[in-house]
């Protein structure tokens, strides 16, 4: 079982733990429906395509864990709190951690615990949770991260506790340039074992080596499109919790996530829903070739 985690940029700061539904724009996790406001980018964008995922492959709805959070950091330590003291019990093979606040005690907390487990979860990380990893020095606790060109700059600097930070030798490097940043993050122990890396073109890593370079299609559009990067994130985490190797469910999601891109015609207009609309078709045709 898949279980995501992350905040919504809402007031409400209630829990939310259940099964994600979503259809055509519209989200309900467990029988709370999601604000129509908060569907746009982030975490919403991540869970849609990891439901639509998982139903293309056969899977169970992923489970969500999320609360509002506007900045203040409450609705954030609930999850942390959440995945720390009652996640251990339902069993998720895979946790995904995205837009949390970077909490340093909070987030120590529940990577420790996660070595309790009954069976230990395989880790994911993005966004925010990606940050708290490398400023924490626990890039290796975790087994994936999906960081785009920009943050793979960040952990490729052992010296950079936070992006802002990053030496511009670095910060600046042409995208073709991605390789020696998985090299050296890898190098630096600032990165697990599997990296997918999102951008103009897209790279599958395992030990800081690049295993497969995606290219094509070749929608340029898409880079103007908030939510494509978090889309890729919930497939790929929904293609690991369905038993495919971390690689190849990289590969396939990174793919994916171009063609349901240039399915949608895209300008710079297009809403990420449009795309994960399209996505688990375009996912079931990666797994069948």
């Amino acid at each position: 079982m898949l279980m995501l985690s992350g905040t919504l940029p809402t007031a409400d700061g209630d829990i939310m733990v259940g099964p994600v539904k979503y259809g055509r724009g519209s989200m309900h996790i467990g029988e709370r429906s999601i604000p129509e406001e908060a569907l746009s980018i982030g975490a919403t964008a991540m869970m849609a395509a990891a439901a639509v995922v998982a139903e293309a492959i056969g899977e169970e709805p992923p489970m969500a864990v999320v609360s509002g959070d506007l900045g203040d950091g409450a609705g954030s330590r609930k999850v942390y709190r959440f995945l720390t003291e009652e996640a251990g019990g339902i069993g998720a093979s895979v946790v995904t951690l995205h837009y949390v606040l970077p909490l340093r005690t909070e987030f120590l907390d529940f990577v420790e615990m996660a070595d309790y487990w009954e069976k230990r979860p395989f880790l994911i990380a993005d966004a925010g949770a990606l940050l708290i990893a490398k400023a924490t020095g626990l890039c290796t606790k975790f087994d994936l991260f999906t960081p785009d060109a920009g943050e793979m700059a960040f952990l490729a600097d052992p010296d950079a506790g936070h992006p802002a930070y990053v030496k511009a030798s670095l910060f600046e490097v042409d995208t073709m340039e991605v390789p020696r940043l998985i090299a050296e993050a890898h190098a630096a122990n600032n990165a697990p074992r599997y990296l997918a890396v999102k951008g103009p073109v897209d790279y599958v890593a395992e030990d800081g080596r690049v295993i497969h370079r995606i290219s094509e299609p070749d929608v340029p559009v898409l880079e103007a499109i908030g939510g494509t990067g978090d889309t890729v994130t919930g497939a790929v985490s929904a293609l690991i919790a369905g038993g495919i190797n971390p690689v190849r469910a990289s590969l396939v999601a990174l793919k994916a996530n171009r063609v349901a891109g240039e399915l949608c015609h895209p300008t710079p207009a297009t809403r990420v829903f449009e795309i994960v609309d399209r996505l688990g078709a375009a996912v079931a045709d990666g797994l069948d070739s």
